[in-house]
């Protein structure tokens, strides 16, 4: 199956084409201009474009997709007028057919390019698990590849150039050069996908590929030995020492100093935070903070709240969350939802994920649920996050996901099958995204299934009345939640809200 962007003005011949692609169990994504084929190409991921133009117009959206790296090797078969189907193969279509067009032989065609698309696609893409980044870089090298090679994992997203099978820059979120190649290397899971394509000259010179490789596996076996002392992602820490210990030779070139001083400056500060700084590769960061546990140097923070102990109140309010989400399942179940799995997403701007995190954290029973603080040290580590609730009748999964165009693909692909989405926003640059998803929950979404904007600030309300005002599954309110009970409160189906 593919994914195709059919681009048309003419609502008739585009509707009988996307039903045919449809037929053929492709799936189809319909514009019915090319404003913004390029994020929708990007976000989509899709695998072929079908661009109808109309005389002296539409061209353009051939050029803006060859501009961008992510859509510069992306089929695109142009249905346009006899005097512009030469010009159109001049600017990069791949293939053109004269308007009017017969049916079958445009399917004919698309088919041939996809065809080729998935040859190339077969070779040059792939999961990390079954294929290690090291390994790839050792074929990219031997057959002398030039292009961009681009990783995505639950942690983030990177690049890395290639010239005549030489790395020569690299970058892994906010890193660049050779720590940004460290973390790229220290990756096991994610998928890759190499673009062939000419690069602007280089800035500097190979990174020092073989070098990285050694350095990057005996990261790997050190944090092996010592995964015990690695304290959790959100867990605050805390210097037991005012000065630095001697730390062995072998491990002078490790950020063992900075660590130490972020810690002895800023008590309470956390792995999560001393990973984000992004001053060097995760997983030295990572061996830095257990050699400091280990020499006894910093230790993660106890007081009298980590005592295990199990008052009246501390049942109650667990109680509370139990009852919240049996009336939540409960909800569901009345808008014809099924309870056997009720999955709910969480969809929050950076700038909110914090209030987020501090209703979950002060939320019932939150020191003593796991799933709840597995849920807060997944979304500080890589952004999203899933936590169960197992009920009497039924069984309720909450799922966060911090809102950034990486991760706009794996929010499309969840929305559909969602029992109800809660959007918190209190900004307008990701008013964009958000409508996506309102539009796709409108559109996708199952029978029952509904939407709440929350929005926090003046402009933010005003986008959001405009947005729900347009779709019978959504409303927006400006009244932020308050507790963890309150969130799930908002969460209930429209037609079971009383």
């Amino acid at each position: 199956m593919a994914k195709v962007l059919v681009i048309e003005s003419d609502s008739v011949f585009a509707a009988v084409l996307a039903d045919r692609l449809h037929v053929a169990g492709h799936e189809v994504r319909r514009l019915s201009e090319g404003a913004r084929a390029t994020a929708v190409a990007q976000e989509q991921q899709v695998d072929l474009v079908v661009l109808g133009t109309s005389p002296g117009a539409g061209l353009d959206v051939v050029e803006a997709l060859r501009s961008q790296p992510a859509t510069r090797s992306l089929p695109i078969l142009v249905l346009a007028g006899a005097a512009d189907s030469v010009n159109a193969l001049r600017i990069g279509a791949d293939d053109v057919l004269t308007r009017p067009c017969d049916l079958e032989e445009l399917l004919l065609r698309l088919y041939r390019l996809l065809a080729n698309r998935t040859a190339v696609l077969q070779v040059l893409q792939g999961d990390l698990a079954n294929h290690p980044l090291w390994a790839l870089l050792q074929y990219l090298g031997q057959v002398r590849k030039t292009g961009i090679l681009r990783v995505k994992a639950a942690g983030g997203s990177g690049t890395l150039e290639l010239r005549d099978g030489q790395a020569t820059g690299a970058r892994w979120q906010g890193l660049r050069g050779r720590e940004a190649l460290l973390a790229l290397l220290s990756l096991e899971e994610g998928g890759f996908r190499f673009d062939p394509e000419a690069l602007p000259e280089a800035q500097e010179g190979p990174l020092p590929l073989h070098e990285l490789l050694m350095q990057s596996a005996w990261l790997k076996d050190e944090i092996a030995k010592r995964r015990h002392l690695i304290p959790a992602t959100g867990q605050p820490l805390q210097s037991l020492t005012p000065s630095l210990p001697a730390v062995d030779q072998d491990f002078h070139d490790l950020p063992v100093r900075r660590v130490f001083e972020r810690v002895l400056q800023q008590p309470g500060l956390r792995l999560f935070d001393l990973v984000a700084d992004e001053a060097e590769a995760p997983s030295s960061t990572r061996l830095a903070l257990a050699l400091l546990v280990e020499t006894g140097a910093v230790a993660p923070q106890t007081g009298e709240e980590d005592a295990d102990i199990q008052n009246t109140r501390e049942i109650s309010t667990v109680l509370l969350l139990e009852i919240a989400v049996e009336d939540l399942i409960d909800a569901a179940t009345r808008a014809g939802l099924p309870a056997t799995a009720l999955p709910f997403l969480l969809l929050v701007e950076p700038e909110v994920w914090p209030a987020l995190r501090r209703l979950v954290e002060e939320g019932p029973g939150f020191r003593r649920n796991e799933g709840l603080r597995r849920l807060v040290e997944q979304v500080e580590l890589r952004r999203a996050g899933s936590v169960s609730f197992p009920g009497r009748h039924g069984k309720l999964s909450l799922h966060v996901q911090v809102l950034n165009g990486a991760a706009q693909p794996q929010i499309n692909a969840i929305v559909p099958g969602c029992a109800g989405v809660l959007v918190w926003i209190r900004g307008t640059a990701s008013l964009e995204a958000v409508g996506g998803v309102v539009q796709r929950l409108e559109t996708s979404g199952p029978r029952g299934a509904g939407g709440v904007l929350v929005a926090g600030s003046e402009a933010a309300q005003r986008q959001a009345l405009a947005l729900a005002g347009r779709a019978t599954r959504w409303r927006a309110t400006p009244h932020e939640p308050q507790s963890l009970l309150g969130m799930l409160r908002l969460l209930h189906p429209p037609d079971a809200r009383s």
